[in-house]
């Protein structure tokens, strides 16, 4: 509904929203725990929700931060990465 009411939000990356009819507003946080929202939000564009859990990471002195980065200096762009995808 709010994509709706205001297009220029499903462009809008994370962080970044700028509806002038909503000024304060930066972040969309959704509450999924069944996963459906993701199915919606791809089907529909939207760019600029995230999901609750991704907060985690956004303060720098978690445990969690600290991790994602030294998970990040170890990967290497040349690495060979094995995705498999099941149902």
């Amino acid at each position: 509904m709010l994509s709706e009411a205001f297009p220029s939000v499903r462009d809008s990356r994370p962080g970044e929203i700028q509806e002038s009819e909503l000024p304060e507003l930066r972040n969309l946080v959704v509450l999924d725990d069944k996963g459906e929202f993701r199915a919606e939000q791809s089907k529909l564009g939207v760019k600029s929700a995230i999901d609750w859990r991704e907060i985690i990471v956004w303060r720098e002195d978690t445990k969690e931060k600290v991790l994602q980065g030294e998970i990040t200096k170890s990967l290497d762009k040349d690495e060979i990465i094995n995705l498999q995808f099941t149902r």
